[in-house]
């Protein structure tokens, strides 16, 4: 009995484990073409990954980056498009080459890198970018050049990174329309689609207003918010799209232009006044230029005048002069306190101060006490070599001191022909490589080498009688060898008021232009630095500026003016508020104000600072 109860109860537990262990036992997977239910939740549906917030992105910073760029640069940085340069540097000022867009192009695809067939001669297989050309040349964003190079170090520009983009994101052939823009026919055939494409869909907003630069090289520091704009378009990403939007747009609300009606009648009026035969004026605010005006003729009685005539502006040529010294300074071409005579190869020396150098910064500020010799006696280098080298050459005055300044137009000859010994170029070369091609300026330093000589003005002197006809400016030419005669450095500057005011904007924006680093905060500050008052009129010499204080309405503006050849010109702007003003008049009377300015530019810069002022920036004089 008690046997057969045991065997009862082993059987009962061993039902019991076999109950268990089909309970616990695995299934068998479905066949290969059925799904599994799906339990509530779906265990199978991917997460979603985490929003992104300006907590994660600020992770990411560099010492280097100013607040414009920061969180843009951030977000391209935490994202894996961008990287720093080392040491904790971004370097946002640095321009952006082929093959670093390529390369930033192809990690925000998250595609392979394709194999590099060496199809570029200028291409290494090994190096760092082969495999983003290859994959810009396979997705069509690239194609290199006909010559069969990639040309991989070239900066980017404004239009070509618009091309690159428009063929990233797909965009077809677009169709735009860029003759609301000043500068839009500049923009290159192939190109024209593409930037029309890029401004419609707001990744240019940061950088274009009303011009766009297409030649413009990119920087790190820009192409980091155009990258913000580009993600935010292409992919939505909210935090992307965030700061898109807190992208501060490029245009400038001007009080100029809001009362440009109103202007022209004060201009013409105070133009009327003083008898011109014809004036040109620029207008920039918070250091962009935004309006310009005109008055009377070009040619007298037969040729209206516009903002893209070239006017000889006297002497505000020196400060083109001062700028192209502080560009060779930066590149170390030049030492704004070593002798001269290093780049002339002679020892010059006031026989007074024989210990004393004669050096660039005492040309800059007419303290070099090399005579001021008059117009009768010749700029050319055989010449000045010859007054260097000989006590006749200087005044008994110690170089460099404030107290032995002398306005000196010859002295600035013998400065622009020091620079362009040392340069080994003539000063027209430096500026336009340093400045005028980047932005679209059409100057010189003589009249015959401005490249549209159809623009060109004949000089008048008030009452009309002739002075420089364009015949005559078109006979002036640089020399065959740089430093062969110093004629046009005191006041032959060939350009438009429209143009000089842009190299006042890059003065006003501690040398950026649209952003661009063309002269650095140090050479800018440089050209502002007061000497020390040289006048009872109130004016401090700067480095070849002028300053004073409490001028047209302003606590400080630097300024230069200019006068000769019946041209009466000035060139001012406010280095806190980043205003100015360029007033450039022909044939007007040379009655002076009493700070020693032509009447005419004083009164004209005085009412267009009146109107484009905030009240914060008005002083009681």
């Amino acid at each position: 009995m008690r046997t057969r109860v045991v065997l009862l109860s082993l059987a009962c537990t061993l039902a019991m484990i076999l109950l268990l262990m089909a309970a616990t036992a695995p299934k068998s997977p479905p066949p290969p073409d059925e799904e599994p239910p799906s339990p509530a939740g779906d265990v199978n549906e991917p997460e979603e990954p985490p929003v992104l917030t300006l907590a994660d992105i600020r992770t990411v910073t560099f010492d280097d980056v100013p607040p414009a760029y920061a969180d843009c640069v951030s977000y391209a940085a935490h994202q894996g498009f961008v990287q720093g340069v080392g040491g904790g540097q971004f370097a946002p000022d640095g321009l952006v080459s082929r093959a670093a867009l390529v390369t930033i192009l192809h990690r925000m695809s998250g595609q392979e890198v394709p194999a590099y067939d060496g199809r570029f001669s200028d291409v290494d297989s090994g190096s760092w970018y082969a495999g983003a050309v290859a994959w810009a040349v396979e997705n069509s964003i690239a194609s290199g050049y006909s010559d069969g190079t990639f040309a991989p170090g070239l900066s980017v520009t404004r239009e070509q990174l618009a091309v690159f983009l428009c063929r990233a994101a797909g965009g077809g052939t677009p169709q735009g329309d860029l003759s609301a823009y000043t500068d839009g026919s500049a923009v290159q055939s192939y190109a024209a689609a593409p930037v029309a494409w890029a401004l419609e869909k707001g990744l240019l907003n940061a950088l274009v207003a009303d011009t766009i630069h297409p030649s413009f090289p990119i920087t790190r520091g820009q192409l980091a918010q155009v990258l913000v704009a580009f993600t935010a378009l292409t992919t939505e990403e909210p935090l992307a799209a965030e700061l898109a939007g807190n992208l501060p747009p490029r245009a400038v609300e001007s009080r100029s232009a809001a009362q440009h009606d109103a202007l022209q009648a004060s201009i013409d009026e105070i133009a009327a006044k003083y008898r011109a035969s014809g004036v040109q004026v620029a207008v920039i605010e918070k250091g962009t230029v935004t309006d310009t005006f005109t008055y009377g003729w070009a040619v007298p009685n037969e040729v209206p005048m516009t903002d893209r005539h070239k006017i000889r502006v006297a002497s505000i040529t020196k400060v083109a002069v001062g700028m192209a010294a502080m560009h060779l300074w930066d590149q170390g071409t030049v030492d704004l306190d070593a002798d001269i005579s290093g780049y002339w190869g002679c020892r010059f020396q006031n026989p007074q101060y024989p210990d004393t150098p004669i050096t660039l910064r005492a040309l800059l500020s007419h303290t070099s006490s090399i005579r001021a010799f008059g117009d009768d006696v010749s700029y050319s280098h055989g010449m000045a070599l010859s007054k260097l080298l000989s006590a006749e050459g200087y005044a008994k005055v110690k170089p460099g001191a404030i107290s032995s300044w002398t306005y000196n137009n010859y002295g600035f000859g013998v400065l622009g022909m020091t620079l362009e010994l040392a340069a080994g170029q003539h000063l027209d070369q430096v500026m336009e490589e340093g400045f005028w091609s980047l932005m679209g300026i059409d100057a010189a330093f003589e009249g015959g080498m401005v490249a549209d000589q159809t623009k060109l003005v004949p000089l008048v002197s008030y009452g009309g009688s002739a002075v420089h006809t364009v015949e005559d400016q078109r006979r002036q030419h640089r020399p065959a060898s740089p430093g062969g005669h110093g004629t046009g450095f005191a006041g032959s500057l060939t350009i438009s008021a429209q143009d000089l005011a842009q190299m006042t904007a890059l003065l006003a924006n501690d040398g950026r232009y649209e952003g661009l680093p063309l002269l650095s905060e140090r050479a800018v500050e440089q050209m502002e630095t007061r000497l020390g008052l040289v006048s009872s009129l109130g004016f401090y010499q700067c480095y070849p500026l002028r300053s004073q204080d409490g001028l047209y309405g302003r606590s400080t503006l630097c300024y230069h003016t200019g006068g000769a050849y019946g041209v009466l010109s000035i060139l001012s702007y406010d280095p806190v508020a980043r205003d100015g003003v360029v007033a450039v008049t022909i044939g007007a009377r040379a009655t002076k104000d009493d700070r020693g300015i032509a009447a005419v530019c004083g009164e004209i810069s005085q009412i267009v600072y009146q109107t484009i002022a905030d009240t914060d920036q008005i002083t009681d004089r």
